[in-house]
């Protein structure tokens, strides 16, 4: 069995080597196939998630490349104006200004990269334009941008507002515009990259007005006993539950639908991400605050964690 590590450093390190203008999701999970030898059609989620998480750690390494080339631009100016202790004057101050525009502009050139450029616009793969939610339309003041940007731009908005919990960095505080977006108080940065896919949709607008004006036809000529077959089909462990309020305020991304195996999954990714697992027994969960608010226990059982959740799960 390939275990999570090893497809995600594999992944990681496709990525490294493609093309982001025309690699996408699906590229990524036949290449993974192809080297593991094994089918990832059940894992198409799990590899949105960590695309999103490589693209989200790229962007991170560029901020803070620019950031230290600031600091020494900075630095040099500093002993620059300390040698000519002050007789050149005027040359300090263009030096100053130069840097200063030199800074607006990186910014300016983060803010507008794919969307001023028209062939940028229509690139394809993980930088393929589409079309944003009002939600999100609001925020970012554009109507459409390419996932890439978006996770750009929400990670600049959340540095310029100051909104990453000094505690733990790798939550975020929602300041009103946030919480009209995610409909939550705080997001993990892991789950705002899942939150945000709801309000990420095809650049065709038209064609998604279409289909929905055409559904209501559709069901008006089914055949009851197709339409039973379809609900039956729609049934077991893929499809989506009804999650309690509980778990709703337990995951924090506001999503109230998820299907059985992204909960659990998201349930252990939480235990490990803080650490709980007993180290004298790792098959021991020992409960923080939010787990014991959630289970009503102490500890549990790594393997009864689906018997602990059933409950959980609502009958629609």
């Amino acid at each position: 069995m390939v275990l999570d590590s090893e497809l995600i450093a594999r992944l990681w390190e496709f990525l490294g080597e493609s093309d982001l203008n025309t690699t996408t999701t699906a590229i990524v999970r036949r290449r993974l196939e192809e080297d593991f030898g094994i089918d990832l059609t059940d894992r198409k989620k799990f590899i949105r998630e960590q695309v999103d998480l490589y693209l989200q750690n790229q962007f991170e390494n560029a901020e803070e490349q620019q950031q230290q080339q600031q600091n020494e631009d900075d630095q040099t100016a500093k002993i620059k104006s300390e040698e000519t202790d002050g007789s050149d004057s005027d040359d300090e101050e263009e030096e100053h200004e130069r840097a200063k525009n030199k800074k607006a502009t990186s910014k300016k050139r983060i803010r507008s990269k794919g969307v001023n450029s028209e062939g940028k616009r229509r690139g394809g793969g993980f930088n393929k334009v589409s079309r944003l939610s009002p939600q999100l339309r609001e925020l970012l003041g554009v109507p459409e941008m390419a996932r890439t940007e978006v996770v750009k731009q929400m990670w600049v908005y959340i540095r310029e507002k100051n909104l990453q919990d000094p505690v733990n960095k790798k939550n975020i505080i929602c300041d009103e515009p946030l919480h009209a977006l995610f409909g939550v108080e705080s997001i993990d940065m892991f789950q705002m990259n899942k939150a945000l896919s709801k309000h990420i949709l095809p650049l065709d607008s038209d064609e998604v007005k279409s289909t929905e004006k055409e559904k209501p036809r559709k069901h008006e000529r089914e055949d009851p006993d197709e339409a039973k077959g379809k609900e039956k089909r729609q049934k077991g462990f893929l499809a989506p539950l009804q999650l309690s309020d509980a778990l709703v305020k337990f995951l924090g991304t506001g999503e109230n639908e998820l299907t059985r195996a992204v909960v659990i999954k998201r349930m252990w990714d939480y235990i490990k991400e803080n650490n709980l697992q007993d180290p004298a027994d790792k098959r021991k969960v020992i409960c923080d605050e939010k787990l014991k608010e959630l289970f009503e226990v102490e500890t549990f059982h790594g393997f009864t964690v689906t018997k602990l959740l059933a409950a959980h799960f609502l009958k629609s």
